[in-house]
């Protein structure tokens, strides 16, 4: 049952008028006791940016299509990528305007994922608090008065999230269970009790109110702005060790999926709106067609997806394998074909 004031009423084909709940543009938090169902909505969230076949429960869970999943990554590798939003001011004067790891921290990785999906067009982040950095995430004013702001490098998502949305026009949805400090910057509040959604948006105000904690959370004036890289074809050479091309596929969704691209095998198992071992087979050759197409140094990356799906609405995914019509891919998003560009750790920009 949707709570009256998120109300929405939709006239669908084949089905009439369809009743629920709709998340508005802005900062949406998710909050609730644990196992009510906060990231199993979520999880339904996050898929759906795609249709589902009749009886699969989630017929009538829609994401808009530019909506992604982010999540913290230990270890990943990252190439040449402005993190200055929500990392800066390194120890040594290290500069992460153009900030390269082969083996990137929780945060990083985070702020590393943020920066990328808003590089090729995301317009919503999905985030659940169970799987993100929380350093990254929010920084208490505790913590504050003991590590002054000028030693510490984060700039937390809580102080951003609200410039996002005002000066880009990303939303964000989190879910939120243990820091109330998001209710300061939360345009929506909803809570889930016993897999029932309630709006509790007046009652976090509320809180906000009564308790000063907008004052103690430090929100940035200003996002700044997106990553424009422009990959080069140098580092997404294919060929394998006998000098001939080599692109396969391993793993199965439900344990993580890597494509295996020349001499690298590149974990996409972080890439949870990866739902088709059949999207990562056209990935793989996805990049090898890019390489050969696109990649000149000129090109932006987020220019660069925009013209595979060119070709792919023009004609269809064969044309990145024309001249051995498989049928063996299914559509990836463009998020996911540029989350396997930037974890090739060969990588190269200009």
């Amino acid at each position: 049952q949707s709570p009256p004031a998120l109300e929405c009423a939709f006239e669908l084909p084949w089905v009439g008028k369809v009743i629920g709940a709709g998340i508005r543009r802005g900062v949406t938090l998710i909050c609730g006791g644990g196992f009510h169902g906060k990231s199993t909505l979520m999880q339904a969230l996050q898929v759906g940016v795609y249709n589902h076949v009749p009886g699969d429960g989630r017929e009538f869970v829609a994401a808009q299509a530019d909506s992604v999943k982010i999540r913290s990554e230990d270890g990943r590798s990252v190439v040449a990528l402005d993190i200055s939003p929500f990392i800066r001011n390194l120890p040594q004067g290290r500069s992460t305007a153009r900030f390269s790891s082969a083996d990137a921290s929780g945060s990083t990785s985070q702020a590393a994922n943020i920066m990328e999906a808003l590089e090729v067009g995301a317009k919503c982040l999905f985030i659940d608090e169970d799987l993100a950095a929380s350093n990254l995430m929010t920084r208490d004013a505790r913590m504050a008065m003991l590590v002054a702001s000028e030693k510490e490098p984060i700039s937390p998502f809580i102080g951003r999230v609200n410039a996002l949305f005002t000066e880009h026009g990303v939303s964000s949805v989190l879910v939120v269970g243990g820091s109330g400090d998001f209710f300061a910057v939360a345009d929506v509040v909803m809570c889930m009790d016993n897999y029932h959604c309630c709006d509790v948006t007046a009652r976090a105000h509320a809180i906000v109110r009564d308790t000063d904690l907008a004052a103690s959370v430090t929100r940035e004036p200003q996002f700044g702005a997106l990553p424009g890289r422009r990959p080069t074809p140098a580092g997404f050479d294919a060929t394998g060790d006998r000098g001939r091309q080599r692109v396969k596929v391993f793993g199965k969704v439900q344990f993580g999926l890597q494509v295996s691209y020349g001499e690298e095998d590149i974990d996409l198992s972080a890439c949870e709106q990866l739902v088709e071992s059949s999207q990562c087979r056209a990935i793989g050759d996805i990049m090898v067609y890019c390489k050969s197409r696109y990649m000149d140094g000129v090109h932006s990356l987020c220019e660069i997806v925009d013209r595979v799906e060119q070709d792919f609405d023009a004609g269809s995914l064969d044309v990145v394998n024309p001249h051995m019509k498989l049928g063996v891919y299914a559509r990836p998003r463009r998020f996911e074909i540029a989350a396997a560009i930037n974890r090739l750790r060969s990588a190269t920009f200009a």
